[in-house]
């Protein structure tokens, strides 16, 4: 085998979160559609239209009679709600039923990835077994790790403070490990075969590293799919980042002059690879700065690892996108329910390019009916939106009159939403919904103010159908 950089990152250092940035303004680069007339309920002027509309003729936005912004204030004692939001809807003519069912990743996508990101390189992985003396850690890595012990040992007893962690017993076992350490590590080539079996669920992963441009990528596939669980998941992180990155925490200050990334180029990059994959009905329905925490495993000190820009792509079904957001569909209801998380499609790129591609549970989508379904007019969604996020954030936010919430919402999207039947997560259909976007700010009793301006938050999800509120985490 020919010789290949083996970056110190593909150590085992421990427990790893992940924190990203918001970028309250960036929903999405789509188009806001300004309807053929303004909703009365915002002019203050006529009768507040609704009537059942036919399904015939004309845009969607021609439909729904929504205006180009939704203005609202109301509250009660505990929450308030402040709307002043773009109102965006899909320049299309209507949506249309279709099923979806989960898939697991097949050679074919394996093959395209890895062709595209990874130039075809084949995989490799440290030789366990012929390392197992040193648990699979070179000389060099070991004595890095014994020396940063002994540093955190002199720092522990300078400080004269108790120490949660015996030095001296870690410094020993690592040092007995030394001396079976190899000065190179021993690497064996993995065979880049995807498999996936209901009844042998060991053989539903692959694992192992490649080296692409002088550079190492950590790559990880796992079919995971079953009655009772789903998480599959493609992963590749380049070893610039010990860390993957994921999007819904608050924005940390400085990280974009920090990040030094030309949004532009990397943004023209991202396309072309997802182009060049064969992922030709997706299109980007989220950027935001994102930022990478570790946390380091002997002392468990969190510390900034690093700083991209993330894309997340979704389908676009009859020139309307699946709407993106925070949410990934995981939260149970109660031990007898079944997650279904959404597909995710995200590549993230730093300065100096490629740090992370990720491919969450793709979705196998099935047209039911070439007919357009029916849309309830906008004047009805903002009086569900009125009354029920009232109602839903008081019921979970009712601990005392002295706690407080606001919601400033800032935008109102229409789009496509995966949906299933509670106690059936096998099946489901995309469904026209409508999002309430903003931030929250949640006051609790004798403390500072709580911002959580996390983007692409969405603060209530409103079937565009039938008016039902879905509860995002969830996904029904």
């Amino acid at each position: 085998m020919k010789e290949i950089k083996l970056a110190a990152w593909c150590i085992a250092t421990g427990m790893v979160i992940m924190m990203a940035g918001c970028a309250s303004d960036m929903h999405t680069q789509e188009e806001i559609v300004v309807p053929r007339q303004e909703d009365s309920r915002q002019t203050g002027e006529g009768e507040t239209n609704t009537g059942v509309q036919q399904v015939t003729d004309g845009t969607i936005a021609e439909l729904v009679q929504a205006p180009e912004r939704y203005t609202w204030e109301g509250g009660s004692g505990i929450v308030s709600i402040k709307a002043d939001a773009a109102v965006v809807i899909p320049k299309a003519d209507g949506f249309k039923t279709y099923k979806v069912t989960s898939r697991v990743f097949t050679q074919e996508d394996y093959d395209r990835v890895n062709e595209v990101l990874l130039k075809g390189a084949f995989l490799w992985d440290r030789d366990y077994e012929e390392m197992a003396q040193s648990n699979g850690f070179t000389l060099e890595e070991v004595e890095n790790i014994i020396a940063l012990l002994e540093k955190q040992r002199a720092e522990a007893e300078k400080s004269g403070a108790a120490s949660e962690v015996n030095y001296d017993a870690q410094i020993n076992n690592w040092s007995a490990l030394a001396k079976g350490a190899p000065k190179e590590a021993i690497l064996t080539e993995v065979p880049g075969i995807v498999s996936y079996s209901r009844t042998k669920e060991g053989e539903n992963f692959l694992s192992g590293n490649a080296t692409v441009d002088g550079e190492d990528f950590f790559v990880y596939l796992d079919n995971n799919l079953s009655d009772t669980w789903r998480w599959i998941s493609f992963q590749i992180r380049c070893s610039r980042v010990n860390s993957n990155f994921y999007n819904f925490y608050d924005q940390q200050e400085g990280i974009a002059q920090a990040a030094e990334i030309n949004i532009e180029s990397v943004r023209q990059r991202a396309k072309e690879a997802v182009e060049a994959m064969g992922f030709t009905d997706f299109a980007v329905s989220g950027e935001e700065y994102v930022q990478a925490v570790s946390v380091e495993e002997i002392k468990g000190d969190v510390h900034t690892d690093a700083v991209g820009y993330a894309f997340n792509f979704t389908r676009v079904i009859d020139g309307i996108p699946v709407t993106y957001t925070a949410s990934e569909g995981t939260s149970l209801e109660n031990d007898d329910t079944v997650p279904w998380p959404y597909e995710r499609l995200e590549l993230v790129y730093d300065k100096e390019g490629l740090t992370s591609f990720n491919w969450m549970n793709p979705y196998q989508v099935e047209k039911v009916s070439d007919e357009y379904v029916f849309l309830l007019p906008f004047s009805e969604i903002q009086d569900i939106f009125e009354e029920m996020a009232l109602k839903k954030y008081e019921d979970i936010y009712d601990g005392g009159e002295n706690m407080k919430l606001d919601f400033l919402i800032d935008e109102v999207r229409l789009g496509y939403m995966r949906v299933f039947e509670k106690g059936n997560p096998m099946e489901g259909e995309m469904v026209p919904v409508w999002d309430f976007f903003g931030t929250e700010i949640f006051y609790p009793e004798g403390k500072e103010a709580m911002v959580n301006n996390t983007s692409y938050a969405s603060r209530l999800t409103i079937n565009a159908m039938d008016g039902t509120i879905i509860e995002r985490d969830l996904g029904y």
